[in-house]
């Protein structure tokens, strides 16, 4: 008697239920395993989702354009996920004191450009940032500010790449590089910052 009721207990039970139980206890870990790795700063999800397009990018960046030439990927303190800042120096594009592109510069914007066109379809807007070396005397904002106009210019006339998706700041000295000193002369770049497509209009304002 004892072995039949456990036998027909075993044929009552619902084999959807188990199912159901084991699908349900996968979800708990996964949810918990990604969680716990949020939590601690590995995964983001926003960056997840802007990464191939950003790989891309830098990967065109490295075929197209020399080491010599090549910007440096500068992280921003209060960028939003899927933003790029990509640094050049001053020295690398400027004759010194002054707005005017070098031949050197030039030739260089415009290897930039070439991976930008490449890529357009990753990117939404590009804003270009015009950084000085602060003063005791001011943050030489109109400096700053006729740089980033001259690379916008450049970038648009010569190298092709659609003047609605730009704008440009002259952030003067205001946002020095946090691991040079105020007063070294590589404060003083260009940063050209990417926004990749998808990423939220209302996403942030830079650092």
């Amino acid at each position: 008697m004892t072995l039949r009721r456990a036998h027909r207990a075993r044929e009552d039970v619902n084999p959807y239920i188990a199912v159901a139980d084991t699908a349900l206890n996968v979800v708990l870990v996964m949810v918990f395993f990604v969680g716990a790795l949020t939590a601690i700063g590995r995964v983001s999800w926003e960056d997840v989702r802007y990464k191939e397009a950003q790989q891309a990018f830098e990967a065109s960046l490295r075929r197209l354009v020399e080491p010599a030439r090549r910007p440096i990927l500068t992280p921003g303190k209060n960028d939003p996920p899927g933003t790029q800042r990509w640094r050049f120096r001053t020295a690398q594009l400027f004759t010194p004191n002054t707005a005017e592109l070098t031949p050197d510069g030039r030739a260089t914007l415009l290897r930039f450009a070439r991976v930008l066109r490449e890529n357009q379809d990753k990117w939404r807007r590009i804003r270009i940032e015009g950084h000085t070396v602060r003063t005791t005397r001011n943050d030489r904002w109109e400096e700053a500010t006729n740089r980033a106009a001259a690379v916008a210019r450049l970038l648009v006339n010569e190298g092709k790449v659609a003047p609605w998706f730009l704008t440009t700041a002259g952030r003067g000295g205001q946002d020095p590089l946090a691991h040079l000193a105020p007063d070294d002369p590589a404060q003083a770049r260009i940063e050209v910052v990417l926004e990749y497509a998808g990423q939220a209009a209302d996403g942030g304002s830079g650092r």
